[in-house]
């Protein structure tokens, strides 16, 4: 057992980040900005990385089967930090390693995944992400956007697949939203650490960053260790755009024609002569 006073002076804590959002908004880029990082790159987003002049380790990850060598060479004292990039598609490898398994229990006929197979998958991924977070380095987990509809609005989070996406929230220190936004005729990337608004899923364990943050990793790596206080000038508007929940076409068309056999029904009734108004 470990035991200290939290004033004392520790090991600056590593730090380890989810990241998600639309494609294409650089959060590949993003991870570039981290402290000697080598990066899993499980779909290519790192591919142009050369011709932009960014420099990088990157292990490009084409199954599940790479994952064991990548493991081991990030472990590697040359690298601070561990990324993982994206998610939901390291999970997808994930999914056809346990199908060439061939594995009754956990794959149907048909390819599926069996309810042992999902909670198969759900675990060796936390196990891997929690063996990771262990390590002592940064971590950066970069995920796709999902929404989901709740009541008049859409609500956005990461995309997992099974339900490992709210567990990783729990496991992680901070969980950012990255967009792009206006700002004076200009365009910033910014990511949104925001756990009050109900529109997305944000959240700050270290409580040492603001609700908008500038998406270079050293910079929250330092403001979070308390090595240098965090200081960036946000875009003057900062707006997440809302999407209504629309009614399904089909839905929309009977209400439709419900009400044009109730209207040519009443076109159709002739008043009495009591039934008249005066």
């Amino acid at each position: 057992m470990k035991l200290y006073n939290t004033k004392d002076a520790v090991a600056k804590p590593s730090i380890v980040m989810m990241v998600y959002g639309e494609g294409g908004v650089g959060k590949t880029t993003f991870t570039s900005t981290a402290p000697s990082p080598l990066l899993a790159d499980c779909e290519g987003g790192s591919k142009y990385f050369g011709l932009r002049g960014i420099s990088m380790n990157v292990a490009m990850i084409e199954s599940w089967g790479d994952m064991k060598e990548f493991v081991a060479e990030a472990m590697k004292d040359q690298y601070k930090t561990i990324v993982i990039d994206p998610i939901g598609e390291l999970m997808e490898k994930l999914m056809r390693y346990m199908t060439k398994m061939n594995d009754s229990k956990l794959v149907q006929k048909d390819g599926q995944p069996t309810m042992a197979g999902w909670g198969w998958l759900k675990k060796s991924m936390r196990d891997l992400i929690k063996f990771l977070r262990d390590s002592g380095k940064h971590i950066i987990i970069v995920a796709h956007i999902d929404e989901r509809a709740d009541e008049d609005r859409m609500i956005k989070r990461p995309m997992i697949a099974t339900k490992l996406s709210q567990e990783l929230v729990n496991i992680v220190d901070i969980v950012g939203y990255m967009t792009s936004v206006g700002d004076e005729g200009d365009t910033k990337r910014v990511i949104i650490i925001d756990p009050t608004n109900d529109k997305y899923v944000a959240k700050d364990r270290t409580g040492q960053l603001g609700k908008y943050v500038e998406p270079d990793f050293s910079k929250i790596v330092k403001a979070c260790q308390g090595t240098e206080t965090y200081s960036w000038s946000k875009p003057v508007k900062v707006k997440i755009e809302e999407k209504k929940v629309e009614e399904p076409k089909e839905d929309k068309e009977a209400k439709n024609e419900a009400v044009k056999n109730v209207q040519a029904k009443l076109n159709k009734v002739t008043l009495k002569p009591d039934d008249k108004q005066n």
